[in-house]
């Protein structure tokens, strides 16, 4: 396979398995780690600045070939000297003065390599290479240039100087990495099962362009890994006729050529293995499934005794690391991207002397040794976060590990993000408005809920992400629907609101996540609305006296405007003989009620916005002159509620809402005689978008007319709607019960209840009549009022 294919499919399974990042690191540490110089100062102990959930912070900064100016930026550093870099999913190798680090990019479909110089603490990103970087024990990154046969190595350590250039055109050659100044390439032939490995470095002498000997010639390339700048490390196989092979080997770059190497078991290409110089570790299959890890002294040329060191079951993609006598392994890596816990996530390192293990991360993605005997790793770690760990042995011969590049992010689930509005207002945008909530990571679980202050009333929502790129939005487009005290789905009342973010990290490290805010909703008043929802609540009085209260719901998806359950206001409401709803006109902002008794005295029960209402307070006597009262329309165009009444002589009054619950109207004005034709007077609000509230009066015979409002509390004169309409017993204006902005009829008769909505033309006010279930059961529950 070529060396452009064999890239490209690398790099196409790269952006699509997060457990696979980047250019040639499937699923453990990438090929071209190498063993290198770290110029740190290494501590005594864990110590490094906290995480945050903050974003990075790290001065970025492009290098680019020469003859390219790159941009410049100012070192960021955290406290103890911690250098603070951009987001990285793991550490491709490490130089004299610095490391390089790459990041997969998955909503671009690229990987990102990053070089941060640990002395000055300057992130550099590198230009888009479609072979990525690799690097070899020293500060020389390499790259091939796209559409190219021509290899650049940039000094990192000299950023602004020109790179030297290798020129390799075999096609049959395949890039595998990076040894000081020189560059890896591997082949087989398909037919005659002959492979080689080169060694090509720069110049065209002739011994820039060597074949490593002691191969043998049917072996086939696994993988490479510097050791330092001079020598390498090689996994191969060979293909017998009778079984298949494989083989670690140590190569020196020098004489090209293999200086040590042992067999193992069976190891497939994903697995993972380390060197240092007294000792081999490597992952192997067993002959009964699943993987061990061993290690074995060197020398003997694979004589010495393998010996077992942990089962690791299904883990083929474990790291492993060398570190004095110490292996340091992760089983299952990438950690942070998996939907489900185990014990197998941390970066522990166990001593081949005494068996003994010490924990170090809370989990890693990459490790790669350097030649002072340490280890760089990409990991975290829940008490200082996510970045680049330094593991060194201490004074007492154990490992510990040291926070010296951090990425700002905390290894722990956290809440990253609110974005819920101070005020919902949600009269507006179809009655929903959206909530977000953006979690450190998508791999988590939880619920969202949303309770009203006042009432308890509660929404809640689920998310369950299984997605393992980047930080998790949990977002919600809520309906502004609670549930309310009997399980039915209401519209959510206005005021003070909490939510409470509860989630579960789906890998299991750290502790859940539990955050609250608040928020407030606001609703416009509707005329007939007494539990500050913005919906219509309904009034009925049953034989007995009783009054209920249905509150009405009407959503998008519902065609029927339904009850969200009737509630039972109290009795001996049939000392009165005439109820009305007549929206505010105490001025507390809530719908109020005018009730007259036998004597002809009239009560006003204000409205408390929770669904009852304030003791009642006299309004004045002489109302029995009236034979029909109705009120619900803002007739002068003030903002409040007006009443109207006939008296017995056909003459209709204007009474004008003050806002004063003392004295809530008005000395009443005449508006004309004649209106004892009617056997039904409906205030309807505005229903035809005119100045003002409008009204509606049904004849003797059946006939609904419109009366539209001038806006100067009087009339246009009437148009006729049609006939039919003797067949109802009651008739209510109920405001906008369908929430399209426009006033509704509401009827009951013998056979149940309708809507009449609103079109707000007034040749045509009513749409066709919409069955509805809110009084369905009229007759059954022997309601002689409905209001």
């Amino acid at each position: 396979m070529s060396h452009d294919r064999a890239a490209a499919r690398r790099r196409s399974t790269d952006v699509a398995d997060s457990a696979a990042v980047g250019t040639r690191v499937p699923r453990r540490r990438l090929a071209a780690a190498v063993t290198a110089v770290l110029a740190v100062t290494a501590g005594t102990a864990l110590t490094a600045a906290p995480a945050t959930a903050a974003a990075p912070v790290a001065a970025v900064t492009p290098v680019v070939p020469a003859g390219v100016q790159a941009a410049s930026g100012a070192p960021t550093r955290a406290k103890n000297g911690v250098i603070s870099i951009p987001r990285t999913s793991r550490i491709v190798g490490a130089g004299q003065s610095g490391f390089l680090s790459a990041d997969v990019l998955a909503d671009q479909q690229k990987t990102v390599f990053r070089w941060t110089n640990t002395t000055s603490g300057v992130t550099t990103e590198l230009p888009d290479r479609y072979n990525g970087y690799s690097i070899g024990g020293s500060d020389i990154v390499a790259t091939r240039e796209n559409g190219t046969s021509r290899y650049a190595l940039h000094d990192m350590a000299s950023p602004g100087s020109a790179p030297k250039y290798i020129n390799q055109s075999d096609n049959g050659l395949s890039w595998a990495g990076t040894v000081g100044r020189t560059l890896v390439f591997s082949s087989r032939d398909a037919a005659t099962r002959k492979g080689q490995l080169r060694l090509i470095g720069e110049g065209n002498q002739g011994d820039s362009n060597r074949q490593v000997t002691g191969l043998p010639a049917n072996f086939g390339f696994q993988s490479m890994e510097p050791i330092s700048a001079t020598r390498m490390f090689v996994r191969y196989s060979v293909a017998d006729a009778d079984t298949d092979r494989y083989y670690l080997a140590v190569v020196d770059v020098a004489t090209a050529s293999v200086v040590e190497q042992r067999e193992t078991a069976r190891a497939p290409y994903s697995v993972d293995s380390a060197v240092s110089d007294n000792r081999w570790a490597w992952v192997e299959g067993t002959p009964g499934g699943g993987y061990e890890l061993k290690y074995a002294d060197r020398g003997g040329n694979g004589t010495v005794p393998t010996v077992t060191l942990a089962y690791l079951g299904n883990a083929n993609t474990t790291h492993v690391s060398l570190l004095g006598d110490w292996v340091a392994y992760a089983p299952l890596p990438y950690a942070q991207n998996h939907t489900s816990p185990s014990e197998r996530f941390v970066f522990n390192a166990v001593n081949v002397i005494d068996k003994s293990t010490v924990k170090l991360l809370d989990h890693a993605t990459s490790a790669v040794p350097t030649p002072d005997g340490a280890l760089l790793v990409r990991g975290g770690t829940l008490a200082q976060g996510e970045g680049i760990y330094r593991i060194a042995l201490g004074e007492n011969g154990a490992p510990f590990a040291t926070l010296i590049a951090s990425t700002g992010e905390s290894t722990a689930l956290t809440l990253v993000k609110t974005d819920v509005p101070q005020v919902a207002e949600l009269d507006e945008n179809g009655g929903a408005t959206t909530l977000s909530w953006t979690l450190s990571r998508y791999n988590a679980k939880g619920t969202v809920t949303l309770r009203h202050v006042r009432t308890g009333q509660s929404k809640q929502f689920t998310f369950d992400h299984n997605t393992a790129h980047g930080s998790g939005p949990v977002t919600f487009r809520w309906d502004g629907l609670l549930l309310n005290a009997q399980d039915y789905a209401s519209l959510a009342p206005s005021g003070d609101y909490t939510w409470e973010l509860d989630a579960a990290p789906l890998n299991g490290i750290g502790p859940d996540v539990k955050e609250s805010g608040t928020f407030k909703v606001v609703r416009a008043t509707n005329m007939h609305d007494y539990t500050d929802n913005g919906s219509p609540d309904l009034l009925a009085r049953d034989a007995s006296g009783v009054l209920w209260r249905d509150d009405t719901v009407k959503t998008p998806s519902s065609a029927d405007t339904y009850s969200a359950g009737r509630v039972r206001m109290g009795g001996g409401w049939q000392i009165f003989n005439q109820l009305e709803a007549v929206g505010d006109i105490a001025g507390a902002g809530a719908a109020d009620l005018v009730a007259r008794d036998a004597d002809g005295v009239l009560w006003l029960y204000e409205g408390k916005g929770d669904g009852n209402f304030a003791a009642r307070t006299k309004i004045g006597g002489g109302w029995g002159i009236y034979s029909r009262l109705t009120g619900g329309s803002d007739l002068d165009g003030d903002g409040r509620s007006d009443l109207l009444a006939t008296d017995t002589a056909g003459t209709l009054w204007f009474y004008k809402a003050t806002g004063n619950a003392s004295a809530p109207f008005a000395g009443r004005v005449k508006l004309g005689g004649g209106w004892g034709i009617y056997n039904q007077l409906t205030a309807v609000g505005d229903i035809t978008a005119s100045p003002a509230g409008d009204l509606v009066a049904r004849d003797t015979s059946g006939v609904l007319w419109l009366y539209e409002g001038k806006g100067d509390g009087t009339f246009s004169a009437r148009t006729k709607v049609g006939g039919g309409w003797g067949a109802f017993t009651h008739l209510v204006g109920v405001g906008d019960a369908d929430r399209d902005g426009r006033g509704d009829l509401y009827v009951v008769g013998p056979m149940g209840s309708k809507l009449y909505a609103g079109t707000g033309a007034a040749a045509t006010p009513f749409k066709p009549a919409v069955p509805s279930s809110v009084h369905s059961d009229v007759a059954a529950a022997g309601f002689d009022s409905v209001f």
